[in-house]
């Protein structure tokens, strides 16, 4: 995927004082071994909005999650991604890597794993995925760029981006690009095409069974679109005995574009990037299972009531036109055949495409290029997503010397509600992010995607040195003030995260929570939902400076969220689900999941103290004397939390 400076900003890794820094031999004359990470002293700006345990180089820029996956030879879990070392603007492009036994503690070399040093990819390399093993090595597959520009909205080079592999004999310590790359020098004949990089290869059994194929056969999506047409991703299957051998079946989707359903689903764009394709069982009826695209999608339209409207948003950066969001649709076959040459011990009579049924945002905040790989130690799909500098100005941002990180990785799973009767406000049938199957109680079971940070990672963080557990009691809030005041419940620090489970009354305006930045709140952070309006916001505080060349993006983070309110079938008796936030702060950087299906990613410059948190809400459309108050269920702070 290509990025330019004005569209966004990222950066190396900030290790944790337990993290190592390895330095990868130079394998050539060629490579970049003049690369140097600046002194954390170099700028009094390095540390001031620096995370300490989300995966970043050292310094520079960097974006995509390239190539997560495990290998089960050494334990070891890897992920890569976009990186300048050379600065914190985009250019430049080659990858670097993280590697870990646990998920918890990363090292990040400082030396690039795969420079743009060829012809065929001296413009950049791009993003990839790790393949599937099918002998002792391990193998990339990576976007080989020759020739600059290339984006969906301008005219495009046959032959700009291409694919190439590189392989590892030594565990993932060094790697050389396969001879003959690149494997496929330009995107499929006969097609304008948008956009034509960032491979995903994967087994999927249910499109082999639809082929049929062996179900161990391997697939991969390159991502792009089909100019005038729709974006899309294209669809190729491997031959596994020969990963340089990959057959083109076709478009996968057609959804036309700037396809738009409702708020629920956003805005499907112009131009595809980082396509995954995964299958997810349900947990509850392992039986059922739906198939998922994980997307980022470029071109989207500016919707009316978008925050990058606000007067707020016009002081600093605009964040640019995209998404990242999911589909769930249904494989069904079609009969046209394609000239391409077949594969050995492959024999495809026809072509297949997914349908689009319903489908959601991953991430309403900064989070983009969500890249994904199944992990055999929790049998779970898990997602990294690039958190952006986006609403940073390049004069703060080259100050710091340092642009963007990973995300904490998700799992993704299908959540499904039993006996569902009603939304907070919507009729059922308007919310296009779920899928709704009648049950024999005149009630629906709901499915939708849901992610939260992996396990095992939210257990090893709280197991660092000095963590404080806070615990909050059951109490009512008060109609417009404050039942938890910040003096029972301070913070000390600004890693931490937070659970907490609020029951909302009928007569709620809002309900939510606010962590000050200054001793009386008069400058805060807040989270707050409206249950009227099916909308869940993030209030963050403003640059102090806004009359000066050193501004940001303080606009609001706005997501439509719902509570969903279930029948028993045995009782007939009618209940709404718990407001339930979880959130996860790094120094300025904030992850929010609201009842696991709503995830909001954002940063917090304006916020370097932290005063304490208070609960709230406001009872205002209670009719008098009727129904209890909103109460605080639970609350618990993990307060200092970082690598043990």
């Amino acid at each position: 995927m290509q990025h330019n400076s004005a569209s966004g900003t990222s950066t190396p890794y900030t290790l944790s004082p337990s993290s190592t820094v390895l330095s990868t031999p130079p394998k050539s004359s060629d490579d970049y071994v003049t690369y140097k990470p600046p002194s954390q002293s170099a700028s009094p700006d390095f540390a001031t909005w620096r995370p300490s345990f989300h995966v970043m180089p050292s310094s520079g820029w960097m974006n995509d999650p390239c190539a997560p996956g495990y290998d089960p030879k050494t334990g070891t879990y890897f992920v890569s991604f976009q990186w300048n070392p050379r600065g914190p603007d985009w250019g430049d492009i080659c990858w670097g890597t993280a590697t870990s036994k646990d998920m918890v503690n990363w090292t990040v070399r400082e030396q690039p794993t795969l420079s743009p040093d060829t012809p065929y990819d001296h413009k950049g390399v791009f993003t990839g995925c790790l393949l599937p093993p099918n002998d002792e090595s391990l193998t990339i597959a990576y976007t080989s760029v020759r020739d600059l520009p290339i984006h969906y909205s301008i005219p495009r080079g046959k032959g700009y981006e291409s694919l190439s592999l590189a392989k590892s004999y030594d565990s993932g310590e060094s790697w050389t690009k396969t001879i003959g790359n690149p494997i496929l020098p330009t995107e499929p004949e006969g097609l304008d095409v948008t956009g034509w990089r960032d491979p995903f290869v994967a087994t999927w059994q249910d499109m082999a069974q639809m082929l049929d194929l062996d179900p161990a056969t391997l697939f991969a999506l390159i991502s792009g679109g089909i100019r005038h047409v729709t974006p899309t991703t294209f669809l190729y299957v491997l031959d596994s005995y020969d990963l340089t051998r990959w057959m083109y079946i076709g478009p996968l989707m057609n959804v036309g574009l700037n396809k738009w359903l409702s708020r629920w689903s956003g805005d499907l764009g112009r131009n595809w990037e980082v396509s995954n394709f995964m299958t997810l069982t349900d947990e509850t009826q392992p039986s059922i299972t739906r198939q998922f695209l994980v997307i980022g999608t470029e071109g989207c339209l500016p919707a009316e009531s978008s925050s990058s409207n606000t007067a707020a948003a016009a002081l600093g950066p605009e964040r640019p036109a995209r998404g990242q969001l999911w589909i769930s649709g249904s494989l069904r076959k079609t009969t046209s055949l394609f000239k391409s040459p077949r594969l050995p011990r492959c024999d495809v009579q026809g072509s297949t495409e997914m349908t689009y049924d319903f489908g959601g945002h991953l991430d309403h905040g900064c989070l983009y290029a969500a890249n994904s790989f199944f992990d055999p130690q929790s049998q779970k799909q898990v997602v990294w997503g690039w958190i952006t500098e986006d609403d940073l100005c390049d004069e703060l941002r080259h100050k710091q010397g340092w642009s963007g990180m990973l995300s904490l990785p998700r799992e993704v799973r299908i959540q499904t509600l039993p006996h569902v009767v009603g939304a907070s406000a919507s009729q059922l049938k308007d919310i296009t992010s779920v899928e709704l199957e009648a049950d024999l109680h005149g009630s629906f079971t709901l499915r939708t995607l849901a992610s939260e940070p992996v396990k095992r990672v939210v257990e090893g963080l709280r197991r660092g040195k000095g963590v404080r557990r806070t615990d909050l009691e059951q109490q009512r809030l008060i109609n417009g003030g404050y039942e938890a005041a910040s003096t029972p419940y301070d913070i000390r620090t600004d890693q931490w995260e937070l659970a907490c489970s609020f029951r909302v009354s009928k007569g709620c305006y809002f309900v939510g929570l606010e962590f000050g930045h200054s001793a009386d709140f008069s400058r805060s952070t807040s989270l707050t939902f409206f249950p009227h309006l099916e909308t869940f916001t993030i209030t963050r505080p403003s640059f102090p400076s806004p009359n000066s060349a050193e501004l940001i993006n303080s606009s609001p983070e706005v997501a439509p969220h719902t509570l969903f309110t279930m029948r028993d079938p045995a009782s007939g008796a009618a209940e709404e689900e718990t407001l339930d936030i979880r959130a996860w702060r790094d120094n300025s950087v904030l992850e929010i999941f609201i009842n696991g299906r709503t995830a909001i990613s954002t940063r917090i410059y304006a916020a370097e103290e932290t005063f304490g948190i208070r609960f709230f809400a406001d009872e205002s459309l209670a009719e008098r004397g009727t129904g209890s108050g909103t109460e605080l269920v639970s609350a618990t702070l993990w307060d200092g939390i970082g690598v043990a």
